[in-house]
């Protein structure tokens, strides 16, 4: 019994083997046959075979019966000879077309030995030129004869060096048009649904200028073309040229996979969270963009299983890179992990039907995009997450809402007004009754504190201002050399630590703010107080302002170098820091920029502001309480200098030998006024032994300036030499007023403070 069994199941095995229709029919009934179902095989591995050698009868004994649908042969090393009778029945006139629908097949050659012998009738494939095709479709289509007899035998020989995926059917025309509107339209909805996509993702990158956006563009951009090239939509647009196809579906493959690592990194900002992980990242996708170019120049001559090797690899790490984020609970890395787990397995199913291990026609066709669209759809999810501050309240557990916020932030700045007011009244008291020094130096102190905490105040309300859109219109014009003057002055009033700020200023003479003028001065003193160093190093902050270009804008750029280590490139905290001096930036419509150069950090903003020109009277004429002292050598400089500095009211002395100078300032104790002195680099004194005679008869708020037209000095240079600023001669008439002016205040706050001028070591006899 146990044997009959046996015997009935090679029986049923042989039945469903070679059980299958043995010829090809097309009739009236029957619009389309699939030639698996009657066809057989044989695969000539060393590619020497000729036709009339496959059709004797040596090897046609050889061949295989096909008896599937779909044909996936996977790698093969050889050519692959197909065989199949055809019988055409059909009592009208309609053409008979064969269709293989093969995209990525390299050689396709056609035989009709019963109408032409040996010889070939079409000559298709990736490898040769798309005008090859007689008939202009996706599809390799070839005619079948009118005048071919009633069954005849058709050879088809199929050949590469890729996978070998093919459906191979007989047609009518009606059915073919009917097939390929079909697929046209499934192509359509999908590249509709990228199209959305990629139209929505450019709004967003436009208003927030974030380039995560940027690179999701380019990602849509490459799963578009990487579907039309599994379809072979794109050999059309490149008639003459040969292998077009496996090109460009390298390009779009490879150009996906480098912009979902890229977009990666920004999606969960692996720099701060995952800094380990983000340098692997950067390395993979510079990996990437590398074999684009060897795969798209070169495709031959790279075996395929490199690519998909690459694919794997890189999606595999991506896949850890989520669950990494997942445990440490960085925001937003559920939409990561579930678009990477989906991309995962969808890429696995497709790859396996790519190399014939799941033989589906439908997997091999629409998987892979319809899988990086459902991804795509996820991430886009998250993205309008971290825009929608709705969905924040959703995702987010634990974050406020940006109304939450904005309601919070006034009853902050009216709980510290009161507080403020008192304790400001009770230092001011105390002020005024303090007797000794420590006394007066310590409420000074708890006044500059007071100070900050009024500041910060005004941050909270200015901040508050801005999340409301409730910013008051300004009242009247102010001068752009008055708002910065008050930003500086206003710093060294808060500034606890003595820190150095080099504020030089260009074209701002003249100018008048229309418009915002209260932002900007914040934005400048904001500036000054988060980029400033703890030590003796100074920061240079640069305003200049740009003419009017052809729009009608005047451009007013802010530059500061070099930046704290502790200044962080990334303004994802919601803080006073660097998240506040970005909101400003963004809500003047204005531009932020952070720069590397060698080992020097640098920050520049470039913001459009209304102004109006207007000649003004320089206000320097009021800061009387300081003599000016000129010493140097009559020559046009310092006529210029005298020249400039006649109309005010200060004090001026000129002196041209040291010894004078020094008699001048010998008992400093008894000067009733500071001294702002300027030195010029002439005469044939050295600078270096002046400043060195002038620092031990100069009072804590007196200040030094060396006018110099030496290009080897440098402003660190001079400082170095004890000189609190450098001029030189050329800037004269642009700079020297409002370089007195800062100087002055810059006295003024050294005045007021407990620290006295530092002197250089020097040695004593």
């Amino acid at each position: 019994m146990l044997y009959r069994l046996i015997l009935l199941l090679f029986l049923s095995i042989s039945n469903f083997a070679w059980g299958s229709n043995t010829i090809a029919i097309i009739d009236d009934t029957n619009s389309v046959f699939n030639i698996g179902k009657s066809g057989s095989y044989f695969i000539d591995e060393k590619q020497n075979l000729s036709l009339d050698t496959i059709a004797s009868d040596q090897y046609a004994k050889q061949f295989r019966p096909i008896n599937r649908d779909y044909l996936q042969f996977g790698l093969v090393k050889g050519n692959i000879w197909i065989k199949t009778d055809i019988a055409i029945r059909t009592t009208s006139s309609t053409p008979i077309l064969l269709e293989v629908a093969s995209p990525r097949l390299q050689y396709l050659d056609i035989f009709l030995p019963n109408l032409y012998e040996n010889q070939v009738q079409a000559e298709l494939g990736g490898a040769r030129p798309y005008n090859n095709k007689k008939i202009k479709t996706p599809n390799y289509v070839f005619s079948i004869p009118a005048n071919s007899p009633p069954v005849f035998t058709l050879y088809i020989k199929l050949a590469s060096h890729l996978p070998i995926n093919a459906q191979i059917e007989l047609k009518t025309l009606s059915q073919l048009s009917q097939d390929t509107q079909t697929d046209l339209t499934f192509t359509g909805i999908i590249i509709g649904i990228l199209l959305t996509l990629f139209v929505c993702n450019l709004f967003f990158f436009v208003k927030t200028s974030h380039s995560m956006y940027l690179i999701y563009c380019v990602l849509l951009i490459s799963i578009a073309v990487l579907h039309l090239t599994l379809h072979d939509q794109v050999s059309q647009f490149f008639p003459n040229v040969t292998n077009i196809q496996e090109r460009i579906y390298n390009l779009a493959s490879l150009s996906c996979l480098c912009a979902i690592v890229f977009f990666s990194r920004l999606y969960l900002d692996t720099k701060d969270h995952l800094p380990r992980m983000d340098k692997l990242l950067i390395s993979v996708g510079s990996i990437n963009a590398i074999f684009i170019i060897l795969f798209t120049v070169s495709p031959e001559k790279v075996n395929i299983l490199i690519l998909s090797a690459l694919a794997v690899s890189t999606l595999i790490l991506l896949t850890v890179h989520a669950i990494t984020a997942f445990i440490k609970n960085i925001p937003f890395s559920t939409y990561y992990l579930v678009a990477r787990l989906t991309l995962l397995f969808g890429y696995f199913a497709w790859i396996m039907s790519v190399y014939g291990i799941i033989p589906s026609i439908a997997l091999f066709k629409w998987g892979l995009t319809l899988t990086i669209i459902i991804e795509s759809m996820i991430h886009f999810t998250g993205m309008i997450a971290q825009t929608t501050p709705l969905l924040q309240r959703q995702v987010r557990k634990g974050k406020h809402s940006q109304t939450e916020i904005a309601s919070l932030l006034p009853d902050i700045s009216s709980r510290l007004r009161r507080q403020i007011n008192i304790l400001g009244g009770g230092l001011s008291h105390l002020e005024q009754a303090a007797t000794s020094n420590d006394a007066k130096l310590l409420i000074t102190s708890s006044l500059t504190a007071n100070n900050n905490l009024k500041n910060l105040m005004e941050r909270i309300d200015l901040l508050s201002d801005i999340k409301e859109n409730a910013i008051p219109d300004q009242p009247h014009p102010i001068l752009l050399n008055q708002l910065i003057d008050n930003a500086y002055n206003n710093f060294q009033r808060l500034d606890q630590d003595n820190t150095l700020i080099e504020l030089n200023t260009y074209k701002t003479n003249q100018v008048e703010i229309l418009q915002n003028a209260p932002i900007l001065q914040h934005l400048i003193e904001s500036l000054a107080q988060e980029f400033k160093h703890f030590t003796d190093q100074p920061l240079t902050l640069n305003i200049t302002r740009h003419e009017m270009n052809r729009d009608g804008i005047t451009v007013l750029e802010l530059s500061c170098y070099p930046l704290p280590t502790r200044i962080s490139t990334t303004a994802a905290n919601f803080d006073l820091g660097m998240h506040y001096i970005t909101l400003l930036c963004q809500h003047l419509e204005g531009e932020l920029h952070i720069s590397e150069s060698g080992r020097t950090r640098s920050i520049n903003i470039q913001l459009p502001i209304r102004t109006h020109i207007r000649p003004l009277n320089n206000d320097i004429s009021q800061q009387h309480h300081f003599d000016i002292i000129l010493f140097g050598q009559e020559d046009n400089e310092l006529q210029k200098a005298l020249t400039i500095l006649q109309n005010h009211t200060n004090k001026i002395e000129h002196f041209t030998t040291l010894e004078s100078l020094l008699d001048y300032l010998e008992l400093p104790a008894k000067r009733e006024s500071g001294s702002i002195i300027l030195v010029f680099d002439n005469g044939g004194h050295i600078p270096h032994i002046t400043q060195q005679r002038l620092l031990p008869l100069m009072r804590s708020e007196d200040q030094c300036l060396l006018i110099s037209n030496n290009v080897k000095m440098s402003l660190d240079y001079a400082k170095k030499l004890g000189f609190d600023e450098l001029l030189a001669g050329s800037e004269l008439e642009d700079h020297l007023e409002q370089r007195i002016s800062r100087l002055i205040q810059k006295g003024d706050r050294l005045k007021n403070t407990s620290l006295s001028r530092i002197n250089p070591l020097r040695k004593t006899t």
